[in-house]
């Protein structure tokens, strides 16, 4: 019987062409389209869901007015993470300050590589939930070390363990690998972050960061808690 209809419905399709086409082409752009409208939705909904603790990240932004004109600003007071742990440190696991995603030059020997990073506190790679390859989770927490992605990993250092290797920041200080995490999604905010340095290497290598943790000025720094 199967068979019967499958030679009824190619002859048809035969004896009609053009009215076949048009249906045939119809179909097929509708499906296509429908699978696209799905996957976009699906992407922008599990947006972020990589970090385990994702419906309890935020990130802190300052309202300002200036002539009677309010904005908003990623950037915040940075002593704003002794205030917070002062007045509600019970009520978040993790206050993190961090700089802005640019790129910098890593270095391994002759080779210098231009790669996004960012300088976190020690404990940024437990609240993103990070899925390290190799090292743990607090390795972070020494002001001369530094983590990084799988790409970079093998960018750097080919198929050698990049586990205590050696990465000049900026022709500057010498940070030693402690982590190697994998390559972040492309639906999450911290899609593009290469590598994570230190936040202590970041205040004590600009005089002018020092200078404005002491005044309590407005830096390029955010705050993100959980």
């Amino acid at each position: 019987m199967f068979k019967s209809y499958l030679k009824t419905a190619l002859r048809s399709l035969t004896k009609n062409k053009a009215h076949s086409v048009i249906n045939i082409t119809g179909l097929s752009v509708g499906m296509a389209v429908a699978m696209i409208i799905g996957l976009w939705i699906w992407n922008e909904l599990s947006f972020d869901h990589y970090h385990q603790n994702y419906n309890r990240i935020a990130q802190v932004m300052e309202q300002k007015t200036n002539n009677g004109e309010i904005n908003t600003s990623h950037s915040v007071p940075l002593p704003l993470k002794p205030a917070l742990l002062k007045t509600a440190g019970t009520d978040f696991k993790h206050v993190v300050l961090a700089s802005w995603l640019t790129e910098h030059v890593l270095s391994s020997g002759d080779k210098k590589i231009s790669f996004k990073g960012n300088f976190m506190d020690a404990d940024a790679p437990s609240m993103f939930t990070l899925q390290m390859v190799k090292g743990n989770i607090a390795g972070l927490k020494d002001i001369s070390s530094i983590f990084i992605s799988q790409a970079v990993a093998k960018a750097m250092f080919g198929n050698a363990n990049p586990m205590g290797q050696l990465l000049k920041l900026d022709n500057n200080a010498s940070l030693a690998v402690t982590g190697v995490y994998q390559d972040l999604p492309e639906n999450t905010t911290l899609h593009g972050l290469d590598f994570i340095a230190p936040w202590e290497y970041y205040v004590a290598s600009h005089d002018w960061v020092k200078a404005l943790l002491i005044t309590g000025a407005i830096t390029l720094s955010r705050c993100l808690l959980n």
